[in-house]
């Protein structure tokens, strides 16, 4: 096989690469594999025939189309090997000839990351702050979870849940028309319509009341936005909330281990500070890594991010499948057109990526790794509470291989935090003034890094 490379440019290269028969003969022979067991050539029995008449009978470009899919990435893969490329993502293969047999391919290669002055960053944790009346919020959204409904003869009133039967209109279209439709009067949620459950307030059952209801203008159906409906709405039946009273009943319903009101208070308390906490340091790291995105520098490959976007945009068309819903409706839902999704994809892609090979950066910067005693030490931790032994799935090379990229990103970000503290300073200040050797931590061994959303597979 003849391998000719081009210069990188922009942190992607092209292999021009040529072959001899010997390089497709075993390529020829697994095309044979295939057509031999479905053809009947006349003379023999199916899949008896030999090679060469095979051969003869399809030609020898009818046999190389038939292993193209996988023969083009495989020599690809030979070829970035003996160039001994750091290639990540999937190169873009062009078929040029089949006589003689030529093929091209562009190949993105890792980014080049400038991580700056990243051990500049001071960032400042902050406390975690609870309103005083936090307990009593969330102890009366537990209340409403239990509440019941029972039916009620007096006028509809905020919070009620009615069945009624509802018909829209906006000129001569009809817009909303339910026979049976269940409610909740609510005037946060804004269903169908902003406006539509203060409407509502003061019907009474098998009354039929009409009113009209103008549709703002940032109403996400363009259709109906800015117009003026009128809707036609008889009442069917009320319930009203009852809620339970506040006391240790209440506490011994929710859950288990809640003897009195006092218990059900005093997790609730540690619940909301745990919920602090956690969310100060979320937003402290987000913060400590926009900080190192603004001083680290990518360059990275237009194909690598090409392919990114294109696959960003494919999940989002398999997901919107999945709910059942068309792409373009959906997109229509969000007063968005294609392209502009696309755009958004684009960018997107590039921060997504940029921010794992930047954090990747680091981690090597630092000298991070996980050993298998660390991977073996969180599956333990991980069933610890379990009743059953912990199972072999926990021990595939997949799980294990998630579990590595999951506890290195934990120790980035460990790390990003002490950074930020200027912990590297007080470590420094703090060690013996006749110590001559300081390791600075670096590694450059790990060429096969884990980005932060995922591997990027060369």
């Amino acid at each position: 096989m003849k391998i000719t490379q081009d210069d990188v440019v922009d942190r992607q290269t092209v292999l021009h690469i040529e072959l001899e028969d010997d390089d497709i003969d075993p390529y020829l022979d697994r095309a044979y594999q295939r057509v031999v067991q479905r053809v009947n050539i006349p003379g023999f029995r199916k899949g008896k025939a030999p090679r060469r008449i095979i051969e003869q009978y399809f030609g020898r470009e009818s046999m190389l189309n038939e292993v193209l899919d996988s023969m083009l990435p495989e020599l690809t893969n030979q070829a970035i090997n003996e160039k001994d490329l750091d290639a990540v993502g999937l190169p873009s293969i062009e078929m040029e000839e089949l006589d003689p047999f030529q093929f091209s391919a562009i190949v993105p290669l890792r980014p080049e990351v400038d991580l700056g002055e990243y051990s500049e960053i001071r960032i400042e944790k902050e406390h975690p702050k609870i309103e005083d009346d936090a307990v009593d919020s969330r102890i009366e959204q537990l209340r409403l979870s239990v509440a019941t409904w029972e039916p009620t003869e007096r006028p509809i009133e905020i919070g009620d849940m009615i069945t009624a039967q509802i018909k829209g209109t906006v000129g001569e279209k009809t817009i909303f028309d339910e026979s049976d439709a269940v409610y909740l009067v609510n005037e946060e949620i804004g269903r169908p319509f902003p406006g539509f459950s203060e409407k509502l307030v003061g019907m009474e059952p098998d009354k039929p009341s009409q009113f009209d209801l103008s549709i703002p203008e940032d109403f996400a159906d363009p259709d109906l936005a800015n117009q003026d409906a009128s809707f036609d709405v008889t009442i069917k039946d009320i319930k009203a909330r009852v809620l339970p009273e506040i006391d240790d009943e209440f506490a011994k319903s929710i859950g288990e281990g809640h003897e009195t009101l006092g218990d059900l208070k005093e997790e609730v308390q540690k619940s909301i500070q745990t919920e602090a906490e956690e969310e100060i340091t979320r937003t402290h790291r987000e913060s400590i890594v926009e900080a190192l995105m603004d001083t680290a520098k990518v360059e990275m490959s237009a194909l690598l991010l090409q392919h990114e976007a294109e696959h960003m945009v494919e999940e989002q068309e398999r997901m919107v499948s999945q709910a059942n819903m068309n792409m373009d409706d959906y997109l229509a839902s969000l007063g968005k057109t294609r392209e502009e999704f696309v755009e958004e994809s684009k960018t997107e892609a590039s921060d997504r990526l940029k921010r794992s090979f930047v954090l990747a950066k680091l981690a090597e910067e630092e000298g991070l790794e996980v050993s298998d005693e660390d991977i073996d030490d969180r599956i333990t931790e991980m069933f610890s509470n379990a009743e059953q032994e912990i199972p072999e799935s926990s021990q595939n090379a997949q799980m294990r291989d998630y579990l590595s990229r999951s506890l290195l990103m934990e120790e980035t970000m460990k790390k990003l935090e002490g950074i930020a503290a200027g912990e590297s300073e007080q470590e420094l200040a703090n060690q013996e003034p006749d110590v001559e050797d300081v390791d600075d931590g670096s590694s450059n061994d790990n060429k096969d890094q884990e980005t932060e959303e995922g591997e990027v597979n060369a």
